[in-house]
């Protein structure tokens, strides 16, 4: 008897000290619950046990004789007397108390684990447990749910979802995993070969990838942010760069000469510079309120008489989706030479920025590296502009040459190599330029497409690579027009953006509005 009622009391009185010890974290109403759940199971057993004491001691009439009442409270209070009395023989000291490894496992084994009812500190403290085993403690879906979230939440490390022997760091509410080596990614999923970096398939990133670390990182442009697998770039803003919305499908370029129509919406960044009411230059829009275009577009030029025009599709008609800013300055590129056409560049800042939409969004600028890696051996790129059919190479016409095509264009070009684009066209190409266009030379920019961009498509992200500089016009054969090479001039545009027109680059060439006025004649006369 003696054992059996041990038995029965360390069953239904330890386990308070240690269920409490063991789940401070659940919280205080789940605990709640679980005491009350405790206590009944302790009556329960007490009453069985003092039956069964009755019994031993052959009284048959204990539990049913009304005289004998006074006797069945006497076994009653003797049995919780002899509880108390051998309370301290059960319980754990409060050090041992704090480790739950000091005691017995009692979860369910064989086929009673199906039959069992569901216990908290079984299920879930001393085991790691899944909804469903919560579920059957609690009973009751609302209570569930509510466990649930405060158990994951408050140790996310429990179940370590850091693969691959990663080590699962908790922070706060949150953690992060501290993968091995040759393994990255939120979960340490991603296995990569590290002595190959960003040579091999741009290191898996989608956008850039730095290598110049122990170990490569993916790195995003300005509106992403790094996904969960430390390799794509998630948007953050409506309208990130480089992102057509309207652009759904790969729209196949077609090789004629002047290229075919760009979709309304599909060329976004594309912008007309026009100099007192007429059609001037391309460009393309790089910031909210920032322009880059070709440098031989805006010089000698009064800035007063410049305006830019973004979200333009038909020059000849009110789309509807147009908007015109003025320019508050230009600056134009120190090593800018009209002779040779180096360095031909040139930042506009508008007087207000714009409002981005599904016809107007900046185009991303590349790093050098992912330009020079990635960019380049990509084998179309995509030129344009409305076109115009003067020639002349870089020295503007004397009057307005006749426009192409009112409807905004596009052309898909492969880059050449600078020795063959040297000797075809007979032309000095230096280390900031590039070649691009075909054999027969009836596909190329035209001069009306000075200052617009070449833009490269990695992925499902649109990246400027060029400029329009100069050419030779349309329809000659074997020449190739030349672009500037922006991956050259990352760090000059990036310090351009950041300059205010009160503090201008003293090494860049500003033209503001206090510069002294030409008349609409002298500015076609007096060129270079």
């Amino acid at each position: 008897m003696n054992t059996y009622f041990r038995c029965a009391h360390s069953k239904t009185h330890q386990r308070p000290t240690l269920l409490f010890n063991a789940v401070r974290f659940v919280p205080d109403h789940l605990r709640k619950l679980e005491r009350e759940r405790e206590r009944e199971r302790d009556l329960l057993t007490l009453r069985s046990t003092a039956e069964a004491f009755c019994l031993s001691l052959e009284d048959r009439q204990c539990g049913s004789s009304e005289g004998n009442n006074m006797k069945k409270k006497q076994t009653i209070l003797a049995l919780f007397l002899f509880c108390h009395a051998v309370a301290g023989a059960v319980f754990l000291r409060r050090d041992d108390a704090n480790s739950v490894l000091r005691r017995s496992r009692r979860a369910n084994s064989g086929f009673l684990e199906e039959v069992k009812g569901g216990n908290l500190e079984r299920e879930c403290i001393e085991e790691i447990c899944d909804y469903e085993e919560a579920r059957e403690v609690f009973e009751d879906d609302d209570l569930t749910t509510s466990f649930w979230m405060s158990y994951k939440a408050r140790e996310p490390c429990l179940t370590n979802p850091c693969r691959n022997n990663g080590t699962c760091i908790y922070l706060g509410h949150s953690y992060i995993c501290q993968c091995p080596e040759g393994f990255e990614g939120k979960y340490c999923q991603e296995a990569f070969e590290d002595t190959l970096k960003c040579r091999y398939l741009n290191g898996g990133c989608e956008q850039f990838c730095d290598g110049s670390g122990r170990r490569r990182k993916c790195t995003c442009a300005p509106g992403y942010a790094l996904g969960e697998d430390g390799k794509s770039c998630i948007a953050q803003v409506q309208y990130p760069c480089g992102k057509a919305p309207l652009y759904k499908t790969q729209t196949r370029l077609i090789r004629a000469v002047g290229g075919h129509q760009c979709p309304k919406g599909h060329c976004p960044w594309q912008v007309l510079l026009k100099y007192d009411g007429r059609s001037l230059c391309g460009g393309v829009l790089v910031g909210a309120n920032w322009i880059l275009t070709a440098g031989h577009c805006v010089s000698k030029r009064d800035v007063k008489y410049l305006k830019v025009v973004a979200g333009d599709h038909n020059i000849d008609i009110v789309d509807g989706t147009e908007q015109e800013f003025s320019v508050s300055q230009v600056i134009i590129h120190k090593s800018y030479d009209p002779a040779s056409g180096d360095s031909d560049l040139a930042l506009l800042q508008l007087s207000e920025p714009v409002t981005l939409s599904n016809y107007t969004v900046p185009i991303c600028l590349p790093s050098q590296g992912f330009a020079k890696m990635e960019l380049d051996a990509v084998r179309f790129h995509t030129v344009s502009g409305w076109g115009q059919s003067t020639d002349g190479g870089n020295i503007q016409s004397s009057r307005f040459s006749k426009i192409l095509s009112p409807v905004l264009r596009k052309l898909a070009v492969p880059l050449l190599p600078t020795p063959e684009c040297s000797v075809k066209s007979g032309v000095n190409i230096t280390d900031n330029m590039f070649c691009a266009g075909y054999f027969e030379g009836s596909q190329e920019s035209c001069r009306g497409d000075d200052g617009s961009p070449l833009t490269t498509q990695y992925k499902d992200t649109h990246f400027l690579t060029g400029i329009v500089s100069w050419g030779k016009g349309c329809g000659h054969p074997g020449f190739y027009t030349i672009y500037t090479k922006v991956a050259n001039f990352l760090d000059w545009i990036q310090h351009g953006m950041a300059t205010s027109i009160a503090q201008p680059d003293a090494l860049d060439t500003l033209y503001a509005s206090t510069m002294p006025t030409l008349s609409f004649e002298e500015f076609y006369t007096d060129i270079f």
